[in-house]
């Protein structure tokens, strides 16, 4: 096995390191639909900054559909003809051809129009060889690419997974996104009912009159996974992990996102909530934030559903201020 000596320059050099009192990472979690792609935008805002798209480095709804499950069919990390046959994995198609449930993860995409394949080696020989190692290796090459110091990636199904990033990262900051579970059930539908999958995705295979009932289950056991995960990771990471609320972030900016920047020990930008709407949701490609965000999906959730979430979801709910 050949390994190659770690360089201090070449293309594997970050152009900017973090400060001291700053995090190495921030990671973004949530279930989908919660304002996870607003909060990326948000702390992209800052020039300290750089939060990568979903990379599910870690895993997916299954855990094997983690993009380091499929890195590992590659062989051993120690030599470096696996580190050049994962970067072929990504650059050839292979990655993308074996995904079976659902197209590659954004980040991937990314990487592949916009980072030489050459580099990518570079970066992933000198790096720790280790899974650890490879996933720093892909955040760094995004951080780099934008010139920020303080790397990351926003995953939402890494929610399931902070254990893993805080111990891999232990100067790493956590968000945790939250959204009222109803508007979760309106914003997703309205994706899937508008947006045609993947040609592998599983919702290919059920009856349109079905898919909102499908919804509306998978709504309640993601939703309460996830506020179950919050209070293990509140005890056990009081300083590393924070959730934040949708709702507060769209309806009182100045106030939750000064103390979420204190929390990440990063400057604040001047104008946070100056992004543009890039979600499938109904304010596609407009700017800023907007406050009747917060309650949009009472115009479009129909009662049945309305009655089901309230009452599968009516104690974590009103723990969480979601009260009507």
């Amino acid at each position: 096995m050949t390994q190659t000596a770690p360089e201090s320059d070449g293309p594997t050099a970050s152009h900017a390191q973090p400060a001291p009192a700053e995090p190495e990472a921030i990671f973004v979690v949530g279930v989908h639909r919660s304002g996870t792609t607003l909060m990326r935008d948000i702390l992209e805002r800052s020039e300290h900054v750089a939060i990568a798209r979903e990379n599910h480095f870690l895993g997916h709804l299954r855990e094997k559909e983690g993009a380091r499950y499929y890195f590992r069919q590659a062989g051993d990390l120690a030599d470096d003809a696996t580190i050049r046959r994962i970067a072929d994995m990504i650059y050839g198609g292979e990655f993308r051809r074996r995904s079976r449930w659902r197209d590659v993860s954004t980040f991937w995409r990314w990487l592949v129009e916009n980072v030489p394949q050459d580099e990518i080696v570079h970066r992933l020989v000198v790096e720790e060889r280790s899974e650890r190692g490879l996933m720093r290796g892909f955040m760094r090459a995004y951080a780099d690419a934008r010139g920020r110091p303080v790397m990351g990636e926003k995953t939402p199904a890494h929610l399931a997974y902070v254990d893993t990033l805080l111990e891999w990262f232990p100067n790493a900051r956590v968000i945790h996104m939250l959204r009222d579970p109803r508007a979760v059930y309106v914003s997703d539908l309205r994706r899937r009912s508008t947006r045609p999958p993947h040609r592998t995705s599983w919702l290919l295979k059920i009856p349109r009159p079905l898919l909102p009932p499908i919804i509306l289950v998978q709504t309640v056991l993601l939703w309460r996974a996830a506020v179950r995960r919050h209070a293990a990771y509140a005890a056990r990471y009081p300083d590393r992990y924070r959730l934040v609320r949708f709702e507060d972030v769209v309806r009182r900016p100045d106030e939750t996102l000064g103390a979420l920047f204190d929390f990440l020990r990063v400057p604040m930008p001047v104008d946070p909530t100056e992004v543009k709407v890039v979600s499938r949701g109904f304010r596609l490609g407009e700017q800023g934030l907007d406050a009747a965000a917060a309650d949009r999906w009472r115009e479009h959730i129909g009662p049945l559903a309305r009655r089901f979430l309230g009452l599968t979801l009516r104690g974590p709910m009103r723990r969480h201020g979601y009260n009507d």
